[in-house]
């Protein structure tokens, strides 16, 4: 009962670290899981801000259950975007994959998974959920 306790309490840390620090430091968690994330939540569309880009939401796992995490704000990288957290199916499994900063030059030349918002993502994400 112990050791269950404290992989919980582990997991959970992890997941909440995850959202605290996507846009402060390179941090990779590693979640996989048999309960797929609910749709993906609507999002208002914001008015640009010059030299931020926003974030869109995301579901993350706290050790219990999916919780979603808001849209925010955080001040731009030159020559960097965002490549959002995502959940991909493998198998009969769902794996968590972080947001991150990626450089704007590289191998995929602009292209696959660095494709993320910019300074006006301007978008919901599948026009269906709660709105908040």
């Amino acid at each position: 009962m112990h050791c269950k306790s404290l992989k919980t309490l582990c997991a959970t840390v992890l997941c909440l670290a995850a959202v605290a620090l996507p846009a402060q430091a390179q941090f990779n968690v590693s979640v996989n899981l048999g309960v797929p994330p609910p749709p993906p939540r609507y999002e208002i569309q914001e008015e640009p801000r010059p030299g931020y880009v926003l974030l869109p939401g995301y579901w993350f796992w706290d050790g219990h259950q999916h919780r979603w995490a808001e849209h925010h704000w955080v001040q731009a990288r030159p020559g960097k975007h965002w490549a959002p957290e995502r959940w991909e199916q493998r198998g009969n499994k769902h794996h968590f994959e972080p947001g991150r900063w990626e450089s704007d030059r590289g191998g995929n030349n602009g292209k696959g998974r660095g494709n993320g918002p910019r300074e006006n993502p301007g978008r919901g994400h599948n026009g269906e959920g709660d709105h908040r």
